[in-house]
């Protein structure tokens, strides 16, 4: 369990709090909500950025909304799987900004951190963008990692037998 101190709370709390926000408890994401990766992304990246004395507020308010999409993204299995997540990858932070834009006031720097974050396809311009692009993917990594663990340990849907 994460323990949240009074710093990145007292940023974060007009942001989780609002209404559109909460609506991403609902969306699954890696292998949690989009509410619950983004609240230990911003607050990792906070972190490195504290302790590295930079712009904290800006890292905890991007990297909150980083993900601010608003949507399921569903993988289809078939040949497009590969375009799909590419284009997801592309699009998603451009969405998640223009959602961002319409309820919260945006530093540059915010702004960069959500439309760079997934990098190679965004381009972080500041400490702050590249951690937060940082933690994302390591994060997501253990995300990944957690939810194929729970795949294969499941019995299969259909037997040979």
């Amino acid at each position: 369990m994460i323990y949240y101190d009074y710093r990145f709370m007292e940023v974060a709390e007009p942001i989780i709090e609002h209404e559109q926000y909460q609506q991403m408890k609902k969306i699954k994401h890696h292998d949690e909500s989009v509410y619950d990766h983004s609240i230990k992304v911003a607050f990792y990246a906070y972190q490195l950025a504290y302790n590295h004395n930079l712009d904290w507020e800006s890292t905890i308010r991007g990297a909150l909304l980083h993900d601010f999409f608003l949507y399921k993204f569903e993988k289809r299995f078939s040949i497009g799987i590969v375009s799909d997540s590419i284009k997801h990858a592309i699009e998603h932070p451009k969405i998640a900004f223009e959602n961002a834009s319409k309820y919260f006031d945006l530093n540059e720097k915010e702004e960069n951190i959500i439309k760079g974050h997934m990098f190679p396809f965004g381009l972080p311009k500041s400490k702050e963008a590249w951690i937060v692009s940082y933690v994302d993917k390591y994060i997501a990594s253990f995300e990944y990692a957690s939810n194929f663990i729970k795949m294969i340990g499941r019995k299969p849907a259909y037997s040979t037998k």
